[in-house]
């Protein structure tokens, strides 16, 4: 015990309570109930009814449906909460605690122990990070699956093991979102150039074991009904696409500020556009500069790869995906930024001073954060709705512009109101919510960030 409470491990879990603090703190005003949420929370609803829930959520690109890992683990957290809205906004906070974790581990076994604590400084405290943590839907379980992959890719090398932390790696992606499938092209693509040890026997059964329990409840859906979720899939690379554009400018624009957002997180104006992109080229001439390291070789054109082969493709594959799938470049880039430290730790006042500009611009945004249409907000408003109008004998009209989801059905449902949605012919206790508030010029009677609520009265 004495052993591994020790002073590293103590100023581990100081980083990781600091970046739980802040990711907590004030949480209600800062996290989203839309649509996505309101369909987990009720799915996972169904989980502690005893439903066995077999897919998850529908992706954005030809409506297949993911594995239902994050609904299992949303109904673990509301089980805990005893259904509250809140609760799967817990689930991706302690799933961006785990990522951190996760990056500091990768760093401290693959690149150095000292890169390790600074990135996890970094990720802990970093505003980018936090606003994605307290979003809760199922992409939050997608870094850290991207991180067991480069692990068992960059393991694979030597050690047969790597093979079982890449099915495990695939498997939770796939909880998470499609992107998990375009992951694996720039591995696949690394292990041509540095050829993989041979796994054995016992590891190839593990390995598809992994895969089979990971895949299992959509296998199981499909064969009951016609294969459709695999249909699905294969359509997905058919036809033309669902008309998105990706120009190469926006692609570097994303690929720079998934990194510099890291360190530098203003997005303002021109001057923080060029210090985004120039903090991206520096980190990509480092890299490739270190494929003549015969150390850090492997690693560093594995995160190379993984970075420049999904931007390649969303370029080439114009109208299938949107930039935003980008996001599974962001863990290799991180750790690129850590291949880059290493290169500069003797630099330490440069680096402290990083640090502490960092530590201050991530602070700043932080406490300059605002996001409309907050849960917070909603459930003010229904407290409204039931200090007017109570818990039954009314109806509500929603009314709301092109993009903004509501969710207000799940808040219902879990206070326990009951009333008519929408408002049925001869009610006269009506109430309107409406977002963002004036829409349509309509005049509230109050307005909660952004969003308005009008009570017509009896």
């Amino acid at each position: 015990m004495k052993r591994f409470l020790n002073y590293k491990t103590l100023l581990v879990l100081l980083l990781l309570t600091v970046g739980l603090f802040l990711r907590l703190n004030n949480l209600e005003s800062k996290t989203l109930f839309d649509a996505d949420q309101e369909w987990l929370a009720f799915r996972a609803k169904d989980v502690l009814s005893g439903d066995i829930v077999l897919l998850g959520p529908v992706t954005s690109v030809g409506n297949f449906s993911i594995g239902p890992g994050f609904i299992y683990l949303w109904s673990f957290f509301a089980f805990l909460t005893h259904g509250n809205p809140i609760s799967g906004v817990y689930l991706s906070v302690s799933l961006g605690i785990l990522t951190c974790l996760s990056i500091f581990l990768f760093a401290k076994y693959f690149i150095g122990e000292k890169v390790a604590y600074i990135l996890l400084f970094l990720v802990s405290i970093s505003f980018s990070f936090i606003f994605w943590d307290q979003i809760p839907w199922a992409p939050s379980l997608f870094y850290l699956s991207q991180i067991i992959l480069l692990a068992g890719a960059y393991l694979s090398i030597k050690n047969d093991l790597g093979y079982l932390f890449l099915s495990v790696g695939f498997i939770v992606g796939f909880q998470s979102h499609f992107g998990i499938f375009l992951s694996l092209l720039p591995i696949l693509i690394y292990f041509i150039f540095i050829r993989p040890k041979k796994p054995s026997l016992k590891i190839l059964l593990m390995s598809f074991g992994i895969l089979f329990i990971g895949l299992l409840p959509n296998i199981t859906f499909d064969v009951f009904n016609n294969f459709i979720n695999l249909k699905r899939f294969i359509l997905i690379f058919k036809g033309d696409g669902l008309d998105y554009f990706t120009s190469l400018g926006k692609i570097i624009k994303t690929l720079a500020y998934n990194v510099s957002s890291i360190v530098y997180p203003r997005q303002i104006n021109l001057l923080d556009s060029i210090i985004s992109k120039g903090f991206l080229a520096l980190l990509l001439v480092s890299g490739i500069r270190l494929l003549l390291n015969n150390k850090e070789r492997n690693l560093s054109l594995l995160l190379l790869f993984t970075i420049t082969i999904p931007a390649v493709f969303f370029y080439v594959q114009q109208g299938k995906f949107s930039e935003y799938y980008l996001m599974m470049t962001v863990p290799p880039l991180i750790l690129l930024l850590g291949l880059f430290i290493k290169q500069i730790l003797k630099r330490k006042f440069l680096i402290i001073t990083v640090l502490i500009i960092s530590l201050f611009l991530n602070l700043i945004s932080l406490k300059n954060q605002k996001r409309l249409y907050n849960l917070s907000a909603k459930n003010k408003i229904t407290r409204i709705i039931i200090e007017k109008g109570g818990k039954e004998g009314y109806g509500i009209s929603l009314t709301t512009k092109l993009g903004d989801a509501f969710g207000f059905k799940y808040i219902f449902d879990y206070l326990k109101i009951k009333s008519d949605v929408p408002p049925k012919k001869g009610e006269t206790k009506i109430f309107s919510v409406i977002v963002p508030a004036g829409f349509d010029g309509i005049k509230v009677y109050k307005e909660i960030d952004g969003i308005g609520l009008i009570w017509q009265g009896i």
